[in-house]
């Protein structure tokens, strides 16, 4: 299967290449056709590497102007005047790592109940639930184990408010499954029933499973649940689009894909429908074992390419989750006892098998994003693509090691070296019940550190953010920016989660903005306001850097703008 790869690399990063440079211009030409008119923006507060500006003026969906209103204006006379009215101009934001589409599929389950209900209520919700669904399947959540203390996680406990449908719930991490009585008997998981490799189905001390089940044997159980329809796939993805333009992100990696996926964003695209600047991961792994479609997909990228979507990156998980399930792969054991998993968690990949694919990969110009939480996982990947590195020398794609919740200090520098991304996931930088599960797994020390963004920028690394949404609530980047800055509740809280790593407002926009954009190889055209670039920015009611950092999560975005033209205008009248 690698020969195989190996042999047809250069027709396919040619062919790939081809499409992209031929999208681009045609895109451009599009953004041109649409917009013949001059327009300049002032009296507003805009952010560009060269400091704050008043005015900006855009032409054919390109900045062509930036400076004071009287600069400006006198560079284009008699253009069309969009009066700002002190409102601040920000780059479009980057999410580095979302699921929209594994959202749109159901992949997160048709129950959405809030993790951080007592016992009693979780229950009782997932019984009302339960009521209102239509079809065999109940599926949902999401689940945490600290919120849940002193109730059995066992499908015995989720029978009583399941009934006799077969039912699965996600826990908060999206990594392990609670599943009742019905669906492991529709799955046929027995006491007999071997953990599959890179999975681990719980089992109590005689032995039999409890109906909690980790990584890759989940999909002992979602392998039984029916696919809905694709066209409804497409509407889901659809309105999930549309929400992250509302939050003003105008681009974001689609952080797994498989093939039906491509299929549906570039149908998306064709109708028109699709705005952000988006780059999809294909999968690497499906179910434990090499993606079956996995070279096909990447022999297939050049039909799906479009000028703002591009499959050009391959998924990997290197590991688990560091919470009680104690998947995520750590050098050190951990604290709490977990008699069901590896001392040291799960790792997912071994360099005999990865380094000949990251090598070809790399070669063929495909970015490479890796699920890596535990810091042995986070030293896996670097190592990936240290292999790379050496074998193809330092030209090829920027590769992104994901989530990074530890780090080893030693491997912090290896960023910079070996030209990789750093992506933290905010949105968990402050307290909340997830964390005390991590704190309990891997013991208060290490939490000194967790999520070691502030070392990532001093290390002089890419550092990117990643929501990883739908796994957390909403995608809304003011809530990362601000618990990114403060790593307290939002809104400020007397409890920290590893305070030592808050960052400066400048950093997080950095991180949101042009870093995502370097990341994805686009940073000539996007990621600030500056002449010649494309017109990607937003329009937001509040300064962040003018405003107490507890406040930034109060930010709403007014417009939202891509090559010049409004894609989202929360007032309906933009420009007016």
């Amino acid at each position: 299967m690698v020969s195989g790869m190996i042999s047809g690399s250069g027709a396919i990063r040619k062919g790939i290449r081809a499409l992209m440079t031929a999208a681009a211009v045609a895109g451009l030409a599009t953004a041109a056709h649409a917009s013949s008119t001059t327009t300049v923006y002032s009296n507003g507060q805009v952010y560009t590497p060269a400091g704050w500006k008043s005015a900006f003026a855009v032409k054919d969906g390109r900045i062509v102007a930036v400076g004071s209103d009287a600069e400006v204006r006198k560079a284009a006379p008699g253009a069309t005047v969009v009066d700002l009215a002190s409102r601040t101009v920000l780059p479009g934001l980057y999410d580095m790592h979302v699921h929209p589409v594994l959202e749109a599929k159901g992949g997160e389950g048709g129950c959405r109940i809030s993790p951080d209900l007592p016992p009693k209520e979780f229950l009782a919700a997932v019984a009302d639930c339960a009521k209102g669904v239509k079809g065999d399947w109940v599926t949902g959540g999401q689940w945490q184990a600290s919120v849940l203390t002193g109730t059995p996680i066992t499908a015995a406990t989720l029978d009583s408010a399941s009934g006799d449908r077969p039912t699965l719930l996600f826990d908060i991490s999206g990594h392990s499954l609670w599943v009742n009585s019905k669906a492991m008997a529709v799955a046929g998981i027995t006491k007999d029933t071997p953990n599959p490799e890179g999975g681990i189905i719980e089992r109590d001390a005689a032995g039999m499973p409890t109906g909690i089940l980790r990584e890759t044997a989940r999909d002992l159980v979602l392998r039984h649940v029916p696919p809905q329809p694709a066209s409804q796939t497409l509407a889901g993805l659809k309105k999930n689009i549309d929400m992250l333009l509302g939050y003003g992100i105008t681009g974001y990696v689609e952080a797994m894909a498989f093939r039906d996926d491509l299929e549906v964003y570039a149908a998306l695209y064709d109708k028109g429908e699709l705005k952000q600047h988006v780059q999809a991961c294909i999968a690497y792994s499906h179910a434990g074992h090499v993606n079956p479609d996995l070279d096909a997909t990447i022999a297939a990228i050049p039909t799906y390419t479009r000028d703002r979507f591009k499959p050009t990156c391959v998924k990997v998980f290197a590991d688990g989750v560091p919470t009680e399930s104690h998947t995520g792969a750590m050098l050190a054991p951990y604290e709490a006892g977990q008699p069901n998993a590896p001392a040291k968690g799960l790792l997912l990949f071994t360099p005999e098998t990865l380094d000949p694919r990251m090598a070809e990969w790399d070669r063929k110009g495909l970015n490479v994003l890796f699920h890596a939480a535990g810091d042995a996982a986070v030293r896996a990947a670097l190592d990936a693509i240290a292999y790379a590195r050496k074998t193809n020398g330092m030209n090829g794609p920027i590769h992104q090691v994901g989530h990074m919740t530890f780090v080893d200090p030693a491997d912090m520098p290896r960023g910079k070296a070996l030209n990789a991304a750093f992506e933290f996931s905010p949105y968990l930088w402050d307290p909340q019940p997830i964390n005390d599960d991590i704190t309990m797994a891997v013991g208060a020390k290490r939490i000194e550190r967790v999520w070691p963004i502030k070392e990532g920028f001093a290390a002089g690394a890419l550092v990117v953010a990643g929501s990883d949404w739908a796994v957390i609530p909403a995608p809304d980047p003011w809530l990362g920016i601000e618990t990114a800055i403060t790593r307290q509740n939002v809104g400020g809280s007397a409890k920290s989660f590893g305070a030592a790593e808050g960052i400066t407002v400048a950093q997080a926009i950095q991180m949101f903005t042009i870093d995502g954009v370097k990341r994805m190889g686009l940073d000539k055209e996007l990621g600030s306001i500056e002449a010649g670039k494309r017109a990607d920015f937003i329009v937001v009611d509040k300064n962040p850097f003018k405003i107490p950092a507890t406040e930034i999560h109060t930010i709403k975005v007014q417009q939202t703008y891509i090559d010049g033209a409004v894609v989202f205008d929360r007032s309906g009248a933009a420009g007016k």
